[in-house]
């Protein structure tokens, strides 16, 4: 494997020295030290356009005056003592107004919260991932105690062995 890896390169080297020597129907060389020269800085100047109006666009969004509106929220709180967010006032009742500034709100992705509300969906996950079955904590204590069982029954049997030799 590595003298194939070295007859690569060196197939590679020679095929870029051979563009040096090698004549196009004009007379010229189709590689010359110019031309790489000449690509290699124009790539260069494109590479550093790119990157100053990019840092430029970076800073001007940073630094700009954020003027948006802040955001009016409803919040009130029900019979039960449980409080409400909305963007409309409380239908029902007294509702206290909140203004929100949208330069202070972090945007966090949301988490499935469908086992919370009890779906069938989740509720069906057996433990390796599968939908076949589903478990009844009464059921998992009782595996539990058999478990134990098991294993003070294999601590026993371990010291009759013991004590037997």
């Amino acid at each position: 494997m590595k003298y194939f890896s070295y007859l690569a390169i060196m197939v590679l080297l020679i095929s870029v020295a051979g563009l040096c020597y090698l004549q196009r129907t004009d007379g010229q060389a189709w590689l010359t030290s110019d031309e790489i020269t000449r690509q290699s800085s124009d790539t260069l100047a494109r590479a550093v356009k790119v990157i100053s109006e990019t840092s430029q666009k970076v800073v001007e969004s940073m630094t700009a005056d954020s003027s948006s509106e802040a955001i009016v929220i409803y919040k009130w709180q029900d019979k039960q003592g449980q409080w409400h967010y909305s963007d409309r006032p409380n239908p029902d009742g007294k509702s206290q107004q909140m203004l929100l500034d949208p330069n202070d709100i972090t945007v966090v992705a949301a988490e499935d919260t469908a086992i919370l509300k009890g779906s069938a969906k989740t509720t069906n996950m057996a433990l390796t991932g599968t939908a076949s079955r589903v478990y009844d904590p009464v059921v998992i204590k009782k595996l539990f105690e058999d478990a134990e069982q098991v294993k003070s029954a294999l601590e026993q049997r371990t010291k009759a062995l013991e004590a037997a030799q």
